[in-house]
């Protein structure tokens, strides 16, 4: 089953939403998602549980595959272990204060670009440890 997208591109798009703490009533969105994943200025979310039935993510108009951002209590991206593949834009994680790894991506095999013409961006996750998630990406980035 695939999950359309929007005129942006974008699947899945959670802008704004300080107060959610739970992605648990996504628990039945199975398959691939056409466009991309967007969390953003979600200040209580802590894990990504309730996406663990997606299995393959597309872009966006800018390119993004996958966009957190402002997440400061994500903890977890596990929720995102579903995904398999390839990425055929960027993968971007930007102000998430209590990321410690990147465990939960290791069905990633390959990431795109997005219009930047960056693959992965990581900025301000300043608990990460780790990013041994990442360890089934191959080939040139």
């Amino acid at each position: 089953t695939a999950i359309g997208n929007d005129t942006l591109g974008q699947s899945i798009s959670l802008n704004s939403v300080p107060a959610l703490e739970s992605l648990f009533g996504l628990r039945n969105v199975a398959g691939a998602l056409q466009g991309s994943l967007i969390i953003e200025h979600a200040d209580q979310l802590a894990s990504l549980e309730g996406l663990e039935g997606i299995t393959a993510i597309g872009n966006d108009t800018l390119g993004q595959s996958i966009s957190l951002n402002s997440v400061p209590a994500l903890e977890s991206v596990t929720g995102l272990r579903g995904v398999e593949g390839a990425l055929p834009g960027s993968l971007r994680i930007n102000y998430a204060d209590q990321l410690v790894s990147l465990d939960g991506l290791e069905g990633i095999t390959a990431i795109g670009k997005e219009l930047e013409g960056k693959s992965i961006h990581l900025r301000s996750v300043p608990a990460l440890q780790s990013i041994v998630g990442l360890r089934s990406l191959a080939g040139a980035l």
